[in-house]
């Protein structure tokens, strides 16, 4: 977990058979130096950070958000920003409410149909970014889409992000200092390319032994892991900015746009033009 997440988050569970019910949501962007304010809801909040840094206190814990982690912010309890964001901010928020509420939870008990934590880093499927998009795209489209649909697709935005955390938990377990220092390379130099050797001699590691490693630790290869994270990237891009493909691709590692087409369509099974049209939006405060 990333060490912006500087507190333990609580886990909060909530147990029902029927849809949540979603309220509004929406996209914030600010320019420079947003300040939350100080306030507290009947109802639950979700925000996920895409862009900068967002600091957050809820329940008199300050929490320092990046791109790719979200908050929860349990109906009732008081959340404000403690500092103002450093240059540019964007963030999606939705707010919804349950009849059982959420409470906090001291196990992963069964019992719950969702299970979500105060705060997390979520994963590279991009799969979360994706279903919120849709939930905005619901409720700008109001002549098409009902409440009751709505109601479940905050739900399974909630219930992907339910399964974030059983991942996040059963990945915890160590893996070796050379697939760490691996991944935690990737992530910071992503946007560039290079190749498998040229990683390995940057963390100390033969390339063989690296790829294999890699591999075996975590069930896919180097190169894919990548593609992974720079096409989650991609997907920001093309769905909250006015760029062309190739800026895209160009942008998050690839040298060959049509390279990044063909991976694009491998892990997403759409284009990238098509993601483009189908999750592109507006820019929404």
């Amino acid at each position: 977990m990333s060490d912006s997440l500087q507190n333990k988050p609580r886990i909060f569970g909530c147990k029902t058979n029927d849809p949540i019910k979603f309220l509004v949501c929406g996209q914030l962007i600010s320019p420079s130096g947003f300040l939350h304010h100080r306030r507290s809801f009947d109802e639950n909040v979700l925000i996920m950070v895409t862009e900068g840094t967002l600091y957050i206190t809820a329940n008199n814990a300050p929490f320092s958000l990046v791109p790719g982690q979200y908050i929860f912010l349990k109906a009732g309890e008081e959340h404000y920003g403690h500092r103002p964001s450093d240059g540019r901010l964007s963030y999606l928020w939705a707010h919804f409410r349950s009849d059982c509420g959420f409470e906090t939870v001291n196990n992963d008990s069964s019992e719950y149909t969702y299970l979500l934590p105060e705060a997390l880093a979520l994963s590279d499927s991009g799969r979360t970014a994706q279903l919120f998009h849709q939930l905005m795209d619901m409720s700008l489209e109001e002549k098409l889409y009902t409440q009751n649909m709505s109601d479940y697709a905050m739900s399974l935005l909630l219930m992907e992000l339910t399964q974030e955390y059983f991942r996040d938990r059963d990945s915890s377990d160590k893996l070796p200092l050379a697939v760490v220092s691996a991944r935690e390379w990737i992530k910071n130099h992503y946007y560039l390319p290079f190749d498998v050797r040229s990683l390995a001699e940057a963390v100390g590691y033969s390339a063989d032994y690296l790829s294999s490693l890699f591999k075996q630790s975590t069930g896919i290869s180097i190169v894919r892991y990548t593609n992974r994270l720079r096409i989650k990237t991609a997907k920001t891009l093309l769905s909250n900015y006015d760029i062309t493909i190739k800026e895209a691709a160009f942008s998050c590692g690839f040298s060959d746009e049509k390279y990044f087409m063909k991976v694009f369509k491998q892990l997403e099974g759409i284009t990238p033009s098509q993601y483009k049209n189908s999750f592109g939006r507006k820019n929404i405060n």
